[in-house]
């Protein structure tokens, strides 16, 4: 039995019945989505695997939470699965040198982590599966002090579909299911100051990908101090992340019904300008034909990345490392980001999302519906659709092959979620 199962199994063991014990909380969820996916022609994935591809995810999570007397211990399980066509597609191109992002599988390892709690038990052809903890942490609180050391998640910023102060595991800007953050082992601090802000600390370590041996020049820690200025939300951010010093700041603040947020990061690369990554929006509600109607524009400035189609060629080493790492999603410099959300009655949600680079014209639209059928079952179906001229990030930036570009693929998803 993996590790990951005797953990959980000992920690379920030593859980008291519920009914014998305050505190607790048992939850979770299971999840399973189909996706369609036509690439061009010319695009890798087409050239590489079957075209159009037909794939199958599924994700269920088992968690397990306590606070009492100070304490609190989260314990989170999941079984994550992958089938269908692009599961063959993404080795073939691990193996070619072409897939730069993520993992070999497309699912979580631990291999840079501080604790190994994965174990892959589905490896076939075009099958995969891992199981997991992605929760499993103990903290204690006392007066205005919080410290809490496992695996756990933390997200700073206010960026609402780019982050630049939320360095550790960000959302794409594209995802669709943000419920849940991958786990880090890390060690967490929190002091809050009653009616001022609060001061965050984070100590990440680990562990080489290759040799596995924990190694200081790869992990990141981090200071973030909250505090009240005004009419302004302030944040100020300081981080040794990667070996490479962070500077960041953030401010926020309501103007009207709505609320403006600006982010920015300065980051110390050696032997080069200094570089500056921002997001700035702006979001608002309001009611239009008696419904509830929520939207949002942001702008996004990718300090490490290209103004022209031409320096997609030949990417900065260090934008590189940051998509390899899931740091950051895109290739250009200057995006603008539209999001329309309506409520066409309180079961049902429509979304609109539009990903614009200023740079090279290209754009990537979601389309998707949610609909609440009961208070534990939810169904979504959508569509992503790039677009973009031949060379351009969304249209097909050229591969080092004669004739290939990697190019998106247009694709519709259905999708269904049960919460427990």
């Amino acid at each position: 039995m993996s590790a990951a199962c005797l953990t959980l199994l000992a920690a379920l063991v030593m859980l008291p019945p519920p009914s014998q014990a305050e505190g607790w909380e048992y939850g979770g969820h299971l999840k399973y989505q189909y996706t369609f996916t036509d690439y061009p022609a010319d695009a890798v994935p087409a050239l590489f695997g079957e075209n159009p591809a037909n794939d199958h995810s599924f994700d269920g999570r088992l968690k397990a939470e306590w606070r009492g007397q100070g304490f609190d211990f989260s314990a989170h399980y999941e079984v994550l699965a992958l089938a269908g066509d692009s599961v063959e597609t993404r080795r073939v191109l691990n193996a070619a040198g072409l897939q730069k992002s993520g993992t070999v599988n497309g699912l979580p390892d631990d291999r840079q982590r501080l604790f190994d709690l994965t174990d892959e038990f589905i490896d076939g052809t075009h099958a995969v599966a891992v199981q997991r903890l992605d929760r499993l942490s103990v903290g204690y609180t006392r007066g205005s002090a919080t410290l809490r050391v496992g695996r756990q998640a933390v997200s700073w910023g206010n960026g609402l579909a780019f982050q630049v102060l939320d360095f550790v595991n960000p959302f794409s800007p594209i995802a669709i299911d943000k419920d849940y953050k991958t786990g880090e082992d890390m060690l967490y601090g929190q002091w809050q100051w009653a009616g001022q802000g609060d001061a965050q600390l984070i100590l990440l370590p680990r562990r080489d990908a290759l040799t596995h041996d924990l190694d200081h020049e790869q992990a990141s820690n981090a200071l973030k101090l909250h505090a009240r200025a005004g009419l302004f939300d302030v944040d100020v951010l300081a981080a040794r992340h990667y070996d490479q010093t962070l500077l960041g700041f953030g401010v926020a603040r309501s103007i009207g019904g709505a609320v403006w947020r600006l982010d920015a990061l300065h980051t110390a690369v050696p032997e080069q300008e200094e570089v500056w990554s921002l997001v700035t929006n702006l979001d608002y509600s309001w009611v239009l034909f008696d419904k509830n109607m929520y939207g949002y524009v942001e702008y996004y400035r990718n300090g490490f990345g290209s103004a022209s189609t031409s320096g997609y060629l030949a990417a900065n080493p260090e934008l590189v490392a940051r998509l390899q790492r899931g740091e950051v999603f895109t290739v250009g410099r200057d995006y603008a980001v539209l999001g329309v959300q309506v409520e066409l009655s309180p079961l049902l949600n429509v979304f609109a999302n539009v990903i614009q680079n200023l740079n090279d014209a290209s754009r990537y639209l979601q389309l998707r519906g949610t609909y609440d059928w009961r208070q534990d079952t939810q169904f979504m179906a959508g569509l992503n659709l790039p677009e973009g001229e031949p060379g351009s990030e969304y249209g097909g930036i050229p591969a080092p092959l004669p004739g290939a570009t990697f190019a998106p693929g247009r694709s519709f998803f259905a999708r269904v979620a049960y919460y427990f």
